[in-house]
């Protein structure tokens, strides 16, 4: 059985800039975005799952975050421009037609990215992701002294209130470490979340994609995840209980099944015949 001590870290160069990932498995690619300030290690318990399951996973720092510096030292302010620099780390490694798998700005990254790119793409499946994102005011002047000093202790507490009810205090305190390193970074990221919007470009997106929403996230409304999943030619959506913003880290192996069993029924990982599935 694969464990998180069986992931191998890596650098490449990215447009120009220092670029972290961790990696796993053989098989079918899989290209793992966390969420808003944090990094890689939210996938660490998922991974070794993912790569059981079939599939050559790999989760990155996007810039700017803990081991990748930010291209250009300037933070990204759109969700545009973090799935470009995605589809370049993609490019990088020459990954063909791998699975985008994303949550909070991970899962918007992952909608622009189908939108942009979904003929390189096997499948998206964003988490706690929206086709527009609409819930977070623009929060670039919190990082004003005189406005904002408590930055860092927000990312925190924003970050571990938004886990579901139930969540064993190791996890709490796992995940407030995750979101240390927020700083400037996570005020880009969550800029770019309160700005995102490609609703009405769903459309043309023909890659299949699950949209899975926690009921226990406040964050992410469910009738937006719905009205995602609806604006999506060959997409659905799951809602799941006790499970709140950070699904693969709440619950990994109910993730891994989720994405394998999708994967299976689109005929992307080898077993479940497409055409057989009701």
């Amino acid at each position: 059985m694969a464990t998180p001590e069986d992931i191998r870290g890596h650098y490449i160069k990215v447009n120009g800039t220092r670029t972290f990932f961790d990696e796993i498995g053989e098989g079918q690619p899989l290209v793992c975005i966390h969420t808003a300030g944090a990094c890689s290690l939210e996938y660490q318990y998922v991974l070794p799952l993912y790569a059981e399951q079939g599939f050559h996973a790999f989760a990155l720092d996007l810039p700017g975050h803990s081991r990748s510096y930010p291209v250009e030292w300037k933070a990204h302010r759109s969700i545009h421009e973090h799935a470009e620099f995605v589809h370049a780390f993609i490019t990088s490694l020459g990954l063909q037609n791998p699975v985008i798998a994303g949550c909070s700005i991970g899962g918007d990254i992952t909608f622009d990215y189908a939108v942009h790119h979904w003929p390189e793409m096997a499948a998206g499946i964003p988490m706690e992701g929206l086709g527009r994102s609409p819930t977070f005011p623009t929060p670039t002047q919190l990082t004003h002294p005189s406005w904002g000093p408590g930055w860092q202790d927000q990312m925190e507490r924003a970050a571990i209130e938004s886990l579901n009810w139930g969540c064993s205090a190791e996890k709490i305190e796992e995940l407030r470490w995750q979101h240390r390193n927020a700083q400037v970074s996570a005020v880009g990221d969550l800029e770019a979340w309160s700005k995102h919007d490609v609703l009405d470009q769903l459309k043309q997106v023909e890659c299949p994609m699950l949209v899975i929403r926690g009921d226990d996230d406040f964050w992410v409304p469910k009738e937006l995840v719905d009205e995602s999943a609806a604006a999506l030619p060959n997409g659905e959506a799951i809602h799941l209980p006790n499970i709140g913003h950070y699904p693969m880290f709440e619950d990994p192996q109910l993730i891994a099944d989720l994405t394998a069993d999708f994967c299976r029924k689109h005929g992307i990982l080898p077993g479940e015949d497409a055409a057989s599935v009701a």
